[in-house]
């Protein structure tokens, strides 16, 4: 299978709060970031806190967020977080 996205892309976290758990910060929510790396398929760690085993694996990705960019102000740091695919859109750049 390939990946959705690649090394580089602009992507922004879905900005969802199901009722149920799930695997993404809330800080992270509706932020833009840009993938660093594919880092394969796994099972998806939101159906493995149920106990439910999947037959269909999940894409996970590093994306990078900038300090600025999650607080705001003039910050130079990063945050890195593994992220799964559904929880990822393609920001357009071309715009």
């Amino acid at each position: 299978m390939s990946s959705s996205f690649s090394a580089g892309e602009i992507v922004q976290v879905i900005n969802l709060y199901p009722k149920t758990h799930h695997r993404v910060p809330k800080y992270l929510k509706g932020k833009i970031g840009q993938v660093e790396t594919y880092l394969g398929e796994f099972e998806s760690a939101e159906n493995l806190s149920y106990f439910q085993f999947d037959k269909d694996k999940q894409e996970l990705y590093r994306v990078r967020f900038t300090h600025a960019c999650l607080w705001g102000g003039a910050q130079s740091d990063e945050v890195f977080s593994d992220l799964a695919a559904p929880w990822l859109r393609l920001v357009d750049t071309k715009k």
